[in-house]
């Protein structure tokens, strides 16, 4: 098993709420192609399981009905 180190990308802004100015920060995960790859297919895995699960859910409602 690989395990890479993942580097973020950092972006900094400061706004100001109730009077005061607060600094945000945000982290990116920066992937590879391949990581990107690998991601994608992972989440659409996962988006594809819970349509299937609703999907079979309302196909047999409707065969009830």
């Amino acid at each position: 098993m690989i395990i890479s180190k993942i580097r973020y990308k950092k972006e900094t802004e400061v706004v100001t709420f109730q009077g005061r100015e607060i600094p945000l920060e945000n982290l990116s995960p920066v992937f590879t192609p391949e990581q990107e790859a690998a991601k994608r297919r992972e989440l659409e895995q996962q988006l594809y399981e819970v349509f299937r699960k609703y999907a079979d859910k309302r196909q047999s409602e409707e065969a009830g009905a």
